[in-house]
């Protein structure tokens, strides 16, 4: 491992390269790899500097399966939709100025903008909203987004639709869950007989305490947490006020 800093990326940015992965799921430090690892079910991330490491997966072993799973195709659709000519298209007015305001704003302060992870799970939270269904391969997502809501019961009433998004530590999922209220709230708000926007929240601690705080009344929170500053420390308790 390089005596430098083991850190490859840009937080705030898209990733461009990753460690190389045995087949254990150990990761080779000395071996680096110029794209973003790929998701793959079967491997399990195991840092460890001892010893050498045989069978190194490099991501160009991704098999046609993994390929086509729903988290590579989102993670490709949303990398397009971002970055067309016209980005973030298809979504409604109060949506698109969301969008613009958190990830092109000039204006932002870089201190206050948004990790890269964060920004991504806010995108896919808004393109499975509201783009997925018009793009090519958003079908096929939402119909196997559908199947797997309908294989954790027989019973219709236990078939609610979820989506969960997984962040590392430290990567501001509080963030996430103030931005997508934000998003639904101002929606709701502007088009109300849409029901593909929420219109009650449940949150908890900092979440809860902040969204009382400005405004969002029908959030229902168990008030415990003493960090109701953290979301309006990333300017966006401005929104409400959109």
């Amino acid at each position: 491992m390089s005596e430098k800093s083991p850190i490859l990326n840009n937080p705030y940015e898209e990733p461009l390269r990753h460690y190389a992965t045995n087949a254990e799921g150990q990761i080779d430090y000395e071996t680096i790899i110029e794209h973003r690892r790929p998701f793959v079910r079967n491997l399990g991330p195991v840092p460890t500097r001892q010893g050498t490491q045989r069978e190194l997966f490099t991501g160009a072993q991704v098999s046609s399966q993994d390929e086509q799973h729903i988290i590579n195709l989102i993670r490709r659709e949303v990398k397009a939709w971002r970055e067309a000519p016209v980005p973030y298209t298809g979504v409604t007015r109060v949506s698109g100025d969301l969008l613009q305001f958190w990830f092109a704003n000039k204006d932002r302060d870089a201190s206050r903008s948004l990790f890269f992870a964060q920004r991504e799970a806010v995108e896919c939270a808004i393109w499975l909203n509201e783009v997925a269904e018009k793009s090519s391969a958003g079908p096929h997502i939402l119909s196997e987004l559908r199947k797997a809501q309908q294989s954790v019961s027989s019973d219709p009433s236990h078939q609610l639709p979820r989506i969960a998004f997984k962040l590392a530590t430290g990567a501001g999922k509080t963030v996430v869950m103030g931005a997508l209220i934000v998003y639904h709230y101002l929606n709701r708000q502007e088009y109300p007989n849409n029901p593909r926007f929420a219109d009650a929240f449940l949150g908890g601690g900092a979440v809860s305490l902040w969204a009382k705080s400005n405004g969002f009344e029908s959030v229902t929170a168990n008030d415990i947490a003493e960090r109701s500053a953290v979301i309006a420390s990333y300017g966006l308790c401005g929104f409400a006020n959109f």
